[in-house]
């Protein structure tokens, strides 16, 4: 049953319809006029809402669809970053191997190029291994170096690869001598070996350059270079130059201290030499 609030309610709305009913039309017509301009607001305000709400959507879908873009041109541009490293990567190493090419064929030597593969971990400072071997014609001794002086000479040899000393170990000790200039003739350059020193044992670049005479001058900067002497590598290979010298073995000669030009470090490519093609000796080796 109807509750006598909503009775008096549905009373009042069917009261209200019969009083719109019985006025003339003119009056009817205004009240309409009235009871529009009191709800068109409320109207205005629905559908000003409505299409606020679909621009907002809108506003949402359109962000989301930027990040998604500002994602793919993110990788894109990675992409490409990575992309143009790779081609500087081969173009410097382009560049590297056509240096070294044409540096090759300006040597007398019949040399073998070979990639350093790793250096050995307990001794990185005194050896490393080459992706060259007995396959490959190499021998013990052979010496190794690159354009930019001498490297060193192998150790042990397998089929496949080797082991090279690099100079400066103990065991890789090197004849040497200064480099003749215009300020210092034939007769003044000084004969010594290039081994490690004293002061030279925590710095893998820095050797020492001894026995020299003690009148010897040695003037920092003065190149020296392999003296050919023994047999063990051939005459006028770069090794360094002189930083400063002191008289050594309380004052009966000379000693250098020389920083190698090759940064052993940072080898990448090296150069066997091989004997000539129809000449069985040994590389560096007196022909007489």
């Amino acid at each position: 049953m109807l509750k006598q609030p909503h009775i008096v309610t549905l009373c009042s709305v069917l009261t209200a319809g019969i009083v719109l009913l019985s006025l003339p039309l003119r009056v009817n017509t205004q009240i309409k006029w009235v009871a529009a301009g009191l709800f068109l607001p409320f109207i205005g305000l629905a559908a000003a809402a409505d299409q606020k709400l679909e621009s907002v959507q809108s506003i949402v879908v359109s962000k989301q669809e930027l990040l998604r873009e500002n994602q793919r041109l993110r990788k894109e541009l990675e992409n490409y970053k990575i992309a143009l490293l790779q081609r500087k990567t081969v173009v410097s190493e382009n560049d590297l191997l056509r240096e070294e090419i044409l540096w090759k064929k300006r040597q007398p030597w019949n040399l073998l190029p070979a990639r350093v593969q790793v250096k050995e971990p307990s001794n990185w400072w005194s050896s490393l291994y080459i992706n060259v071997g007995t396959e490959d014609g190499v021998v013990e001794n052979t010496p190794v170096l690159s354009p930019q002086g001498l490297v060193g000479k192998v150790d042990q040899v397998e089929r496949h690869r080797s082991k090279v000393r690099l100079v400066g170990d103990p065991h890789c000790r090197v004849s040497a001598m200064l480099a003749q200039t215009a300020t210092r003739p034939e007769a003044e350059q000084a004969h010594g070996t290039v081994m490690t020193g004293q002061d030279t044992q925590l710095n893998p670049r820095m050797v020492s350059f001894q026995p020299l005479p003690l009148n010897t001058r040695i003037e920092p900067g003065a190149e020296v270079i392999t003296s050919g002497m023994g047999g063990g590598f051939p005459r006028g290979i770069p090794l360094g130059h002189v930083v400063d010298s002191r008289s050594s073995g309380v004052g009966l000669f000379a000693e250098a201290r020389v920083r190698l030009t090759v940064d052993l470090n940072r080898l990448e490519m090296v150069w066997l030499i091989l004997p000539a093609e129809g000449n069985g000796r040994a590389p560096g080796e007196d022909p007489r």
